[in-house]
């Protein structure tokens, strides 16, 4: 499985706040959002259940993406690492963690969400005259796109009835940045991503999306049983 051919959430914020979009919106339509990090809130509702909390997040284009759920005074209770359609969770008070593929990932850390990330947040297909518009995929697959009065995408769906929403844009390094989105699969898991101005295409030190295990006991993923 390919994380981002197709999350949700760890970091320091910009010390340069983003400011809010004008009617005339600044950001570059098609520009590609090559990473994102930042403090997120998440609420995640999944067949397997329910799970809510803050963190923070921090994705690398194409396939990598780490999620920090963080306790109220700020120490980390779990993690969920993905690279190359590899999952990593880590428990840092028990010191364990579990490897294995995507398909082994409990239904109630979304399994069906996460592969959909990359196509969240790929460039933005250009307005036009009409606020909805159809585009043809490399795929061949044909995906319905919303667009608000200044341009902006509100909302997408894909031929499978996956469905992502926007909100809240921000301007950010020549980018329109929503500081939430909602991703609602066909089959109805969801996942609700609220940031707090994100960090965007700033460099992510690899020992976050690849960080040393030497400290933990490795198990099978198919042997977790969620935190």
């Amino acid at each position: 499985m390919r994380l981002l051919p197709a999350l949700l959430l760890m970091l320091s914020l910009s010390a340069c706040a983003a400011a809010p979009l004008q009617k005339e919106p600044v950001a570059i339509h098609g520009a590609a959002i090559e990473t994102l990090q930042g403090a997120v809130n998440i609420s995640l509702t999944s067949p397997g259940g329910q799970m809510s909390g803050n963190g923070v997040l921090f994705y690398k284009r194409p396939e990598s993406f780490r999620l920090t759920i963080l306790a109220p005074f700020g120490q980390s209770i779990f993690d969920i690492v993905i690279n190359d359609g590899k999952v990593l969770c880590l428990m840092e008070r028990e010191k364990k963690g579990w490897q294995g593929s995507m398909q082994e990932l409990p239904d109630r850390l979304g399994v069906r969400i996460w592969p959909l990330l990359q196509w969240v947040l790929e460039p933005p297909h250009p307005a036009g005259p009409s606020l909805e518009r159809s585009f043809t995929r490399a795929d061949g697959t044909v995906e319905q796109v919303y667009y608000d009065a200044a341009g902006l995408v509100q909302k997408k769906v894909n031929a499978a009835g996956d469905a992502v929403a926007y909100r809240d844009y921000r301007s950010a390094d020549g980018l329109a940045v929503p500081n939430g989105i909602e991703i609602t699969t066909a089959e109805g898991s969801s996942l609700i991503l609220s940031f707090d101005d994100p960090d965007i295409n700033r460099p992510i030190d690899s020992v976050i999306l690849s960080p040393p295990l030497d400290r933990y006991e490795i198990l099978p993923l198919a042997d977790f049983k969620g935190f």
